[in-house]
C-alpha cells in the first residue's frame, strides 16, 4: 500500500468538515474538481471506499471515519507548526478583540496585555470588561475570557489557568452573625450567591471525602464578582471571591477568610473562540501568551495569602 498523501490527508478533513466538495473548495481556495480529484486518489492509494456519495450529500463509511481523526489531527498539527513559524517571524499583526470579566484585577491584565503588545508589536487590542453573555459568532470579540463551568455550545474552549477561590466576610457581618465553625452552620448564613438565573444556593466545600456540597439562605443572587465583593464588605453576607481579587481586604482585616479547613474547588478560567478553521494566529498567541504569563504578573500584585487563621473580631 502506497503511502497517503499528506495534502490529500489534509483536504479529505476538509471535505469532511465541510460536508460536501463544493463548500470545501470555497473554505480552501481550491478548484472543486481538484479536491475531488485528491479524494479519489486517497482511495485509490488506499484500497477502500472513504465516502459515501449521493447527489445530495456525503457520508463517512465506517473505515473512512477512522481515516478521518487521523486527517483532522495532522491539519491541525500543520496549522499549528505554521503559527508557530508565523510567531517566529513576527508575522503576528492585526486587530485583536477581547472580552474579560469584570472581576479580574484590572492592574493585572494592564500589566499583562503590556507584556504581551511589547512582544507582539504588530498586533492592536481592543478590551472591554463584561459580566455579560458575549456572542462569539456575531463578530464583535475574537476571544470571550470567561469562567467555568461551561455551557455546551459550538464554540471552542481552551482551559487557560486555575485560580483559588475563598470563602469570605466582613468583621461586622461575623460580629452580628457569628463565625461558622462548620459547613453545616451555613445553613444559618446569609450568602451572596455568584450566579445566574439556574444557579443554585450550595457551595462545595472541602476535598475528598471531606467534600460535601452546602446550602445556604441566599440574600442575593447576582452575576457579578465585583458586586458581590462589594456586598461582602458592606457586611450583607458571605460570599466566594478569587484569592487574586480579595488578597489586600484579607490582609488588613477588611475581610475574613470562613472555614479555611475547608477549601473549595478552583476556579477554571477558558479562553473561548468560534472556530479552530482558519484560526487567527495572534488568536493563538494572545491565548498562549495569557495562560503562560498570568501567574508572573500577578505575583507582581499578590502577595503571599495571610495565615488562614480568624482575626479577632
Amino acid at each position: 500500500m502506497e503511502t497517503p498523501d499528506l495534502n490529500g490527508m489534509v483536504i479529505f478533513a476538509k471535505v469532511v468538515e465541510a460536508q460536501s466538495y463544493t463548500q470545501a473548495a470555497k473554505e480552501s481556495g481550491l478548484p472543486k474538481s481538484t479536491i475531488s480529484r485528491k479524494v479519489a486518489q486517497m482511495e485509490e492509494q488506499l484500497g477502500v471506499r472513504l465516502l459515501q456519495r449521493n447527489t445530495r450529500s456525503l457520508s463517512l463509511t465506517h473505515v473512512g471515519a477512522k481515516f478521518y481523526e487521523h486527517c483532522a489531527n495532522i491539519a491541525r498539527e500543520l496549522e499549528a507548526a505554521k503559527f508557530t513559524v508565523e510567531r517566529t517571524h513576527d508575522g503576528v499583526s492585526g486587530l485583536l478583540r477581547v472580552s474579560l470579566p469584570i472581576s479580574f484585577n484590572q492592574d493585572i491584565i494592564a500589566s499583562l496585555t503590556s507584556g504581551f503588545l511589547r512582544q507582539y508589536p504588530k498586533v492592536d487590542l481592543d478590551l472591554q470588561f463584561t459580566d455579560g453573555n458575549v456572542n462569539l459568532f456575531a463578530g464583535d470579540f475574537d476571544i470571550d475570557i470567561r469562567y467555568g463551568p461551561l455551557e455546551t455550545s459550538e464554540l471552542i474552549a481552551r482551559l487557560l489557568f486555575e485560580r483559588q477561590p475563598v470563602l469570605v466576610a466582613s468583621p461586622q457581618y461575623l460580629k452580628a452573625f457569628g463565625l461558622p465553625q462548620t459547613p453545616q452552620q451555613l445553613t444559618q448564613h446569609q450568602g451572596i450567591l455568584l450566579g445566574g438565573g439556574q444557579s443554585s444556593a450550595i457551595w462545595a466545600l472541602g476535598k475528598g471525602e471531606e467534600r460535601t456540597l452546602q446550602a445556604f439562605k441566599r440574600r442575593v443572587r447576582v452575576n457579578s464578582s465585583a458586586v458581590v465583593k462589594q456586598m461582602v464588605q458592606d457586611g450583607v453576607g458571605i460570599g466566594v471571591l478569587s484569592s487574586s481579587v480579595c488578597y489586600k481586604e484579607l490582609a488588613s482585616g477588611e475581610l475574613v477568610q470562613v472555614l479555611p479547613d475547608f477549601p473549595m474547588e478552583p476556579f477554571r478560567v477558558y479562553g473561548l473562540y468560534a472556530s479552530r478553521k482558519q484560526l487567527a494566529s495572534n488568536i493563538t498567541c494572545f491565548l498562549d501568551f495569557f495562560a503562560s504569563h498570568f501567574e508572573s504578573h500577578e505575583n507582581r500584585y499578590v502577595k503571599k495569602m495571610p495565615d488562614s487563621k480568624i482575626r479577632a473580631i
